[in-house]
């Protein structure tokens, strides 16, 4: 009786070591790109879709240089403070998400962004009889997905949505309006220059 209750102890621990050692089925499971509706040839196969629906630029800083001189003056930024973005996903995800963005998307994508204390965003030349406005932050972009299973020959929704934001890249947007559009009321529109660091 004893064998018999040691030999199902040492079963038990082998089963729960198992499942420990194993690998998580989120680390695991390689995505399948697909798009709704699209063709399919593997019957029963699983995979996602993966679509952005919009774009938002989260800011973190501002510097401005107003030109009442002469000459150019240079408008810069140093960061005092590091700034991380993160991304943030909601529903049912089983795979390598990133994965899918590289994939589906760019391989571009990380799941964070960082701007990093020291750092220096310029010069750039503010003309005379110009404002400059310097913005830092990270460009976010909205995203939609759901599980889709291959039937018929065609991707269909399998339920399970995910969604969420993702930093897309560290963001710079530089603006300049002449010093009279501050007191004219004519409306006009600044010059802005936008890229990513």
């Amino acid at each position: 009786m004893k064998k018999t209750l040691l030999s199902g102890s040492v079963a038990a621990l082998i089963a729960v070591s198992s499942a420990v050692l194993a690998p998580s089925a989120h680390a695991s499971a390689q995505p399948t790109p697909g798009e709704l509706g699209g063709t399919c040839t593997v019957e029963g196969q699983q995979g996602q879709s993966l679509k952005i629906v919009g774009t938002d630029f989260e800011i973190e800083g501002t510097a401005t240089v107003a030109n009442y001189g002469d000459t150019d003056l240079p408008l810069t930024q140093t960061l005092k403070e590091g700034k991380t973005k993160e991304w943030n996903v909601g529903g049912s995800v089983d795979f390598d998400l990133l994965k899918l963005f590289h994939v589906s998307l760019s391989s571009g994508y990380k799941s964070s962004q960082a701007w990093e204390v020291g750092q220096t965003l310029g010069p750039y030349p503010v003309k005379p009889g110009y404002t400059g406005v310097l913005q830092y932050g990270f460009l976010n972009q909205k995203f939609e997905g759901t599980h889709l299973s291959c039937q018929g020959g065609k991707w269909v929704d399998a339920g399970r949505p995910f969604w969420g934001t993702i930093p897309k890249e560290r963001h710079v947007r530089v603006s300049m309006r002449t010093n009279e559009s501050d007191r004219s009321v004519d409306g006009a529109k600044p010059q802005v220059t936008e890229f990513a660091v």
